[in-house]
């Protein structure tokens, strides 16, 4: 807590508990009966009520803060002490002056301006305790947090370490069939190969990248495919510019290319198509479905594994939609 915290409770407790006496501005009110307004007089109760709230606030502002069944005698003993000679003290002064300065006709002492330094020390304890207890329950809600996020990294951590081998182990069983068919494009699909696996390790703080990145490295990978199964493997990406930042999980768009490619018969005659565009806040990955009798083997992990992500990392889940010879695929952009 500031010092602007204490003043501001300080000029609040003030100000309310000397609020009543300006119900005896009305000359047929009840309070005027008892109590004669005097505004000089309200102006030296409102301010040395101030000043003792301040005195109150600077004394406890380290003590009582431990829980209420635990009693520290020597740290909240002595504080109790100085409260209560504090207390004593201001009224014992502010009596004095109010007998020199004003009349001195009421029912207490000061007129009662010792109850009211006895309240004001009761409301800035329960303040200090309600302020207290926030606090603490902000730290451990932060704690928490920090317990949650270090969990989650651990576990997309994990999920990505799935991922690659996943990748790396379809790409060097693709590069040996082009080694063997075409020596000369081995060098290109390694080029290729490499782009894609750098970005793959790409490290990002909170693992977002935007969709014009991811874009753009997913190209490379699409280059690999087209060189397997030249013309019989169509993309079209329809994503405009302002779209384009976009932010989605690194490493969304590969796993669906390739779990379209691996599922899906490809050739000349039989193209498989991948529309890729964005609308309302998705990223709509749409194939056409042909479907192979017997897919390539792989873990099973792709379409899990990228759902599980978006969980973690966007709070939202992917959207698959089969139908009409369509397989579609909605992710969720931030």
């Amino acid at each position: 807590m500031g010092k602007m915290f204490y003043i501001y409770s300080s000029l609040f407790i003030s100000f309310a508990l000397n609020l009543p006496k300006l119900l005896a501005l009305r000359h047929d009110g009840v309070m005027s009966q008892y109590v004669r307004f005097d505004v000089s007089e309200l102006i030296f109760q409102t301010g040395i009520n101030f000043l003792f709230c301040l005195c109150i606030f600077y004394i406890n502002r380290k003590y009582f803060r431990a829980p209420v069944n635990l009693w520290r005698l020597k740290q909240e003993g002595l504080a109790l002490l100085f409260n209560l000679i504090l207390l004593l003290l201001f009224t014992f002064i502010t009596v004095k002056i109010q007998r020199r300065l004003f009349t001195t006709i009421g029912l207490l002492p000061g007129k009662g301006i010792g109850i009211k330094f006895l309240i004001s020390t009761l409301l800035i304890a329960i303040e200090l305790k309600i302020v207290d207890i926030l606090r603490h329950a902000r730290s451990k809600e932060m704690e928490n947090a920090r317990l949650r996020n270090a969990h989650l990294k651990a576990e997309l951590g994990l999920l990505k370490g799935q991922l690659q081998p996943h990748f790396f182990f379809n790409a060097l069983s693709s590069l040996s069939g082009v080694v063997r068919e075409d020596p000369t494009q081995a060098q290109y699909y390694i080029n290729q190969l490499s782009k894609v696996y750098r970005y793959s390790l790409q490290k990002n703080d909170n693992n977002l990248v935007s969709l014009k990145e991811e874009l753009n490295a997913v190209q490379s990978y699409v280059a690999l495919l087209k060189m397997r199964h030249e013309k019989g493997f169509q993309m079209d990406v329809a994503v405009k510019e302002e779209e384009l930042h976009f932010l989605l999980p690194h490493m969304s768009l590969q796993p669906l290319i390739e779990n379209a490619s691996k599922h899906n018969i490809i050739t000349v005659s039989r193209p498989l198509q991948i529309r890729i565009g964005v609308k309302d806040g998705w990223l709509l990955i749409e194939n056409n479905l042909q479907p192979v009798t017997f897919p390539e083997p792989g873990t099973g992990i792709g379409l899990a594994n990228l759902n599980e992500r978006y969980k973690i990392l966007m709070q939202k889940e992917i959207i698959i939609i089969k139908e009409d010879g369509k397989f579609i695929v909605k992710l969720p952009l931030k």
